[in-house]
């Protein structure tokens, strides 16, 4: 689930770095559509002043033609050619307003002929005048009208472009040039408000630098009498030819504006350049790239907003999924680290926090087993949920024993866990006997009061494992040492160790004989009173390579616990059924061979059928065949295995119940299963001679077996006081050393033999 988190965070930056790089690029592009609509209008209101400016410009200089032209054609020249001159040019200013004043000169720039509101003694010679010397020679070289410097006249309170045009006769000679002043504010073209907002300009700039017009906010007549900065002007060249390679020369021979954005610190401007060549101007127009990029994040201020909110959005999205997936992840961790039953810490939570314990010798801890005994009949008395509420009670108990520094722990269905960092002996000992005296006071369940007791293992840390798996076998060891007296506790110590090697020893040896088939079969003879053999009882017996012979005892209820019986059992069967085959076929006798058979085997789904396959499989009479099982199989669940014993009995098999009176038996359970024999334990029979109460006890179960129709047999008879003690009580058959001890099958082959010869001597 970390990574889960993790993952959801680093797929938001990941998408959080898209999205801001795409709102990025959004925003560049934005900008740039900005900067080009302002280029487009820019562009488009630059073409509309320069094409104003040429045709005004053309019409000024045809009409500067034509009347120099006339002039020239009609006069001499002479004195009083000039003054008849006059009243043509004042003429024509009457007809042409935005004409200031004419003037005519010869090549040599003194004046021919003036309109009369000039004063001819206050004219100098535009040739000798250093301020209309250059563009007098250059309207001298050009077949185009030549515009002047612009300046201010305070008679008309108005600016004036001069403008010049040579006057050639038909072999190209200049004759004279026409002259005359262009008053700019009687002309719509040169209106002081044809700049789009306070940020523009437009302007006509010579090649000098020197303004021809300008339309701006902040325009004035001082603008007029001093060149442009002409390092800003080169600036501007610097950055066309860096954005398009064309050098000052290539933009003047282009036939539409540019657009340049000078973006240098010194300059910070959109401009739009265009070139008219045959009056060699420059129009401009530019704008203030701040009043641009101040228009664009006003606007682009909206697209922010919205922008963070749906980020803040977005964030507070990811966050609540992240913080669900946290909870999630929290509340599915802490069902996976407790139990959802009692609600206390599992198994996986010890084995994930087991770390925080494991700190060496310098920090000593004890660990205890507690297994409750005997809790599986509880549960297969009263059910699954009578046995949760048990369970719950049980954990409600030892959390009253829950402390700083101790953890309780339910490892499985009644095993429990409680780690607690205590070492010193005396106070372990109080410890586990305090628990053991709570978890032993009376329960209550569903008004059902009950006992139940339990049993403790404990184990040292590091003394007795220094990590999880070693403390927790320690302790269990430990904890089956208690089970041996139940209700009590058990410190680890080496000799357990050593038992529990050699028990686990024992447990790989009988699980290779099992493999191997190298145990073996001893049967026991069961004779009736009068000493006539009845049948025999099948006892497995095993003689190990390593181990020596190991008694029943030891190894049959470690093949119960280790998982190995039902093959043992399926052992014992094979071999026996064998042997009985080869006792039909050479004793003439009719002998009855009796099976034990461990809940395990009888709890498997197939084990009548398998049991019939191999009667079948050696020719073995089931009639003959008795099947000796245990009063606690019917412990385990009466209405399960009653309709199996059924089964086998009406196949023909026999029912023994072995140990008759040491466990649980009742007369309703006799009577509802097909027991055709029960079986009087050694226990009983051994102090029959002195004890009346077991003499009471033999007969009792004598009678009940007379009482139900079954057979009576009495094992570990061991002497003839005793055989006549259980043929008085009316006992039908006898086992035990009084006749024989288990013989193996050759043995009891001439057993047999040798009781068929005597029974026909005495015949």
């Amino acid at each position: 689930m970390i990574g889960l988190k993790k993952n959801i965070w680093t797929l938001y930056i990941t998408l959080f770095a898209i999205s801001v790089g795409l709102f990025s690029l959004f925003g560049h592009y934005h900008y740039e559509s900005t900067l080009d609509k302002y280029k487009d209008k820019q562009l488009l209101q630059l073409e509309l002043f320069a094409s104003s400016v040429d045709s005004l410009f053309k019409a000024q200089e045809t009409l500067l033609e034509v009347v120099g032209h006339q002039l020239v054609e009609q006069n001499d020249f002479t004195r009083t050619a000039s003054l008849q001159m006059r009243p043509l040019l004042d003429n024509l200013m009457s007809i042409h307003p935005a004409i200031a004043a004419f003037g005519l000169t010869n090549p040599q720039g003194d004046y021919l002929a003036i309109s009369s509101n000039l004063d001819l003694q206050k004219l100098k010679n535009l040739n000798q005048n250093p301020q209309t010397k250059d563009t007098f020679i250059a309207a001298l070289e050009s077949n185009h009208m030549v515009v002047g410097r612009t300046y201010f006249m305070p008679a008309l309170d108005s600016l004036v472009i001069p403008i010049r045009k040579a006057i050639r006769d038909k072999q190209g000679r200049v004759t004279a040039v026409m002259t005359a002043g262009f008053k700019m504010n009687s002309s719509l073209v040169f209106r002081n408000d044809i700049h789009a907002n306070e940020h523009n300009r437009v302007s006509l700039v010579r090649e000098d630098g020197y303004l021809t017009f300008t339309s701006a906010e902040q325009a004035t007549v001082y603008s007029y009498n001093h060149p442009a900065d002409g390092h800003k002007k080169s600036i501007v060249f610097e950055q066309v030819d860096k954005k398009y390679g064309w050098s000052r020369n290539t933009v003047k021979s282009l036939a539409s504006a540019v657009n340049i954005v000078a973006d240098d610190p010194r300059i910070n401007q959109l401009v739009t350049l265009k070139y008219l060549p045959d009056y060699k101007l420059w129009a401009s127009s530019s704008t203030d790239l701040r009043y641009i990029q101040s228009g664009f994040f006003e606007q682009f201020a909206l697209y922010s907003i919205v922008f963070i909110f749906i980020q803040a959005g977005f964030y507070a999205l990811v966050r609540s999924i992240a913080n669900n997936e946290l909870a999630t992840r929290e509340k599915l961790l802490y069902q996976a680290h407790h139990d959802h039953l009692t609600l206390l810490p599992n198994r996986e939570y010890l084995r994930t926090h087991i770390g925080r314990w494991l700190g060496g010798a310098s920090n000593p801890f004890t660990l205890m087993f507690i297994d409750v005994d005997n809790f599986k009949s509880v549960n297969d008395t009263h059910g699954h949920e009578f046995s949760d509420e048990v369970l719950k009670q049980i954990a409600q108990r030892l959390k009253t024993f829950e402390a700083e520094g101790r953890l309780i722990i339910r490892e499985a269905s009644d095993e429990f866990i409680l780690l607690v960092n205590l070492v010193d002996k005396a106070s372990i000992n109080t410890l586990a006997s305090d628990l053991i005296a709570y978890l032993s006071e009376p329960y209550i369940v569903k008004d059902n009061q009950f006992l139940l007791s339990c049993s403790i293992g404990i184990a040292l840390y590091p003394s007795h494992g220094n990590n999880l798996d070693a403390l927790l076998r320690s302790a269990d060891i430990a904890m089956y040492q208690a089970k041996k007296e139940r209700n009590t506790y058990s410190l680890f110590d080496q000799q357990m160790h050593v038992k529990h090697l050699h028990k686990m020893r024992i447990e790989q040896r009988l699980r290779l004989a099992i493999e191997r088939q190298s145990l073996f079969m001893v049967y026991q003879p069961q004779l009736n009173v009068n000493g006539e053999v009845y049948g025999v009882e099948a006892l497995i017996r095993w003689q190990d390579e390593e181990l020596g012979f190991v008694p029943p005892n030891e190894f049959i209820p470690l093949a119960e616990s280790s998982g190995l019986m039902v093959r043992l059992g399926e052992l014992i069967i094979e071999k026996s059924l064998i042997d009985m085959a080869r006792l039909m076929a050479t004793s003439h006798q009719p002998i009855q061979m009796s099976i034990n058979i461990s809940v395990k085997q009888f709890i498997q789904v197939n084990f009548v059928d398998n049991l019939l396959a191999s009667i079948e499989k050696h020719g073995v009479d089931q009639n003959r065949i008795t099947l000796e099982i245990t009063e606690n199989l019917f412990i385990e669940d009466l209405d399960k295995f009653a309709p199996i014993c059924e089964r086998l009995h009406q196949l023909g098999f026999k029912i023994s119940l072995d140990d008759f009176g040491t466990g649980y038996s009742s007369l309703s359970m006799l009577k509802a299963l097909p027991i055709d024999e029960v079986k009087i334990d050694k226990s009983f029979v051994d102090n029959i001679e002195e004890d009346e109460k077991a003499l009471n006890m033999v007969q009792n179960i004598i009678a009940i077996g007379k009482n139900f129709g079954m057979k009576v047999l009495a094992e570990g008879v061991e002497t003839k006081q005793q055989r006549d003690q259980l043929a008085v009580c009316g006992c039908d058959l006898i086992q035990g050393y009084f006749y024989s001890k288990p013989l193996l099958f050759e043995a009891l082959i001439e057993f047999a033999q040798q009781s068929s010869n005597e029974k026909a001597v005495a015949e």
